[in-house]
């Protein structure tokens, strides 16, 4: 009896295999990314209520989604502190030192997506951001042009969005510049870069 079982129960088998392979190969993931050489990171914030913006020269974002499209990706970037520049060299040694970015003892900052929605033709990435060795939730807003089901398969798309980032929950501005009178708290970033496919 047990015999002539073996071969039904190696077919069930080799069945659930090949389902597996076709479903790995739909779930096929492709990830698309971009750096400097294809957009800008801008930040701005504010001393004494004078304003003040900057930009990361060097820094890389990676888009990774499946067939599915946007909301089911995820999303990683990674800035290089030393690369800040409000081209006010006075003030990017204040900020590259000790006291805000402190790039010797932590040169990168990244932040992760843990989870991506959409919210009418626009979507909030909300992550993790590890910045001086504080990791906290930051969300993300952000716009895809083009955008759709077809976005995976054009290959290329356009990311345009923000965020507000409560620096003190960071420990960026310690000592004398801990004040948030004296150092407004929230530091507005923006981007706009886009982002390609890479096989």
């Amino acid at each position: 009896m047990e015999m002539r079982m073996l071969p039904t129960v190696g077919a069930s088998v080799l069945a659930v295999l090949m389902l597996a392979a076709v479903s790995g190969a739909a779930a096929e993931v492709k990830c698309f990314r971009g750096s400097q050489d294809t957009g800008e990171l801008v930040f701005s914030g504010a001393v004494e209520e004078t304003g003040f913006t900057g930009r990361f020269g060097q820094f890389s974002v990676e888009y990774c989604m499946p067939d599915g499209g946007p909301t089911d990706g995820r999303i990683e970037v990674r800035v290089q502190f030393s690369s800040a520049d409000t081209d006010n060299p006075e003030r990017d040694e204040t900020l590259k030192g000790e006291a805000f970015f402190a790039v010797d003892q932590y040169p990168e900052a990244s932040w992760k997506s843990q989870s991506i929605s959409a919210e009418g033709e626009a979507y909030v990435a909300d992550g993790e951001l590890d910045l001086k060795g504080v990791r906290a939730s930051q969300a993300v807003n952000f716009t895809l042009t083009p955008n759709g089901d077809d976005l995976v398969a054009r290959g290329e798309f356009n990311m345009r969005g923000g965020a507000e980032v409560e620096r003190l929950r960071f420990d960026v501005g310690t000592g004398e510049f801990s004040d948030p009178g004296f150092v407004r708290n929230r530091v507005d970033l923006s981007f706009e870069i886009r982002l390609v496919v890479e096989d």
